[in-house]
């Protein structure tokens, strides 16, 4: 490689640390623009209008990914994790269970509160948008808390890896775990003793099926 590229791209350590970084900061930014601190100060500030404000960032994360995206192809390297022979079998259970956990957490989440399109509804109305959604645990909830952190945590792990690629996914695995964490803390912090009885009986990450038996906050 030449030019600018070859400057940046000298091996595999050079992708890591250059990809790791990238990430890293685009982790950091996404957390701070939905930490409490600052939507509670923007919800002060713009008062009914603030109800656009997830469906915003939602767009924002999305677009943000391209910079990333092209930062990736341009440190593309040589593969450092293959899947082949019967290990392809593993990548096709990783990705088939990730899309299937992904489509049940739609169904249990409410996709219209996830993306905001609730809250710019009642912001266009001129409405404020009710903060604390109801609690929910039914479907894929009442065997797993988290089902799309874990469906993140096996896309990331379910293909085949050059030096950038694995650089992300390590970086992605330990903020979803970081997420899942403050999310639980978040979610107690709002639901009381109702989502810490909820802990009790459903694991984190590891699914279990209803009544398993064992401790569901080990998981």
């Amino acid at each position: 490689m030449t030019g600018a590229a070859g400057w940046i791209y000298h091996g595999p350590m050079r992708a890591i640390l250059w990809t790791s970084a990238a990430w890293t900061l685009w982790c950091a930014l996404h957390s701070g623009l939905i930490a409490r601190p600052v939507t509670e100060a923007l919800r002060r500030r713009l008062g009914a209008r603030f109800g656009y404000y997830r469906l915003l960032y939602n767009a924002f994360s999305a677009a943000s990914l391209l910079p990333l995206a092209a930062l990736h192809w341009w440190l593309m390297g040589p593969l450092l994790l293959r899947y082949r022979g019967a290990w392809m079998l593993l990548a096709i259970v990783l990705n088939a269970v990730a899309a299937l956990l992904f489509v049940l957490g739609a169904k249990a989440y409410g996709m219209a509160d996830f993306l905001g399109l609730r809250s710019a509804r009642a912001a266009w109305r001129g409405e404020d948008a009710e903060e604390k959604a109801p609690f929910a645990s039914a479907g894929v909830l009442r065997w797993v808390r988290h089902p799309w952190y874990l469906a993140g945590i096996l896309v990331l792990w379910g293909h085949d890896l050059d030096a950038p690629g694995l650089a992300a996914a390590i970086v992605l695995t330990l903020y979803l775990l970081l997420g899942a964490w403050l999310e639980e803390r978040k979610l107690v912090a709002t639901y009381g003793e109702a989502y810490r009885a909820y802990q009790r009986e459903v694991p984190m990450l590891i699914p279990r099926r209803p009544g398993g038996g064992g401790r569901a906050d080990e998981g």
